[in-house]
């Protein structure tokens, strides 16, 4: 099934809105993609939202809103989601050097086509990773937005996971086999319980994985040629080896 692009509209003008939905869907349909659109008519509504939706993909801002512009939405969206791809849809033009200081994906003068739209939606869909390196998790009733560099380490504690960050411990109601699947190749099983992060990983020793902190995982006789192997084929460095 194809991804789900998620896209959110943030405008003052509820007619404006409107448009540039009918737009989407049309420029969508005629580039077969699926996607799922949300609509804000304030910056501080957009913004409160944020943090429950870490997992929109694409921006749309009007530049001109009442409180809080777009402008100064789009420099806190760096802060709270930095892998959000921004558009800016305004009818002034003198914002588009700002427009890049944030890295906006592209500054649409209106009125905007529908060509001008599938255009953006192809660029979208040329830039964006196949991959994401993060993910969203639900650490009691809250979403968690964990980069996958963060991660040192995973622990099975029954039905939960144990994520182990530099920061922070966060217990997830999954299992380890159904978290593991959301991530990439980094992350490696050294023992029944435990996955960790080769991006962390110092020293393979003969019966643990040594991370950066100086945390030692359990490493299993039957995972260890599998876990050198994926080390040296990861990381194409020096490993240093101790017996």
């Amino acid at each position: 099934m194809a991804k789900v692009i998620r896209i959110v509209l943030v405008d003052d003008e509820a007619l404006q809105i409107t448009y540039m939905q009918q737009l989407l869907k049309q420029a969508a349909e005629r580039l077969d993609l699926i996607i799922q659109i949300d609509s804000y008519q304030s910056g501080e509504a957009f913004l409160f939202a944020l943090e429950d939706h870490l997992d929109w993909d694409l921006a749309f801002l009007d530049i001109e809103m009442a409180q809080i512009n777009g402008m100064e939405v789009a420099k806190r969206i760096r802060q709270l989601s930095p892998d959000l791809a921004l558009v800016f849809a305004t009818a002034y033009a003198e914002y588009a050097v700002e427009g890049y200081a944030v890295q906006a994906l592209d500054y649409l003068l209106k009125p905007i086509s529908l060509e001008k739209i599938e255009h953006v939606l192809q660029r979208f869909i040329t830039l964006r990773p196949e991959t994401p390196h993060y993910l969203i998790v639900d650490v009691e009733g809250q979403p968690i937005r964990l980069a996958f560099e963060e991660i040192l380490y995973l622990e099975a504690n029954k039905r939960e996971v144990l994520v182990n960050t530099e920061e922070a411990t966060y217990t997830v109601r999954q299992t380890l086999a159904d978290f593991v699947a959301l991530l990439d190749q980094r992350f490696v099983q050294t023992h029944r319980s435990y996955y960790v992060n080769l991006d962390a990983v110092t020293h393979l020793l003969k019966q643990d994985v040594q991370i950066k902190t100086g945390a030692l995982i359990p490493l299993s006789r039957r995972q260890a040629k599998e876990v050198q192997q994926a080390f040296i084929h990861y990381y194409r460095k020096s490993v240093f080896y101790e017996h």
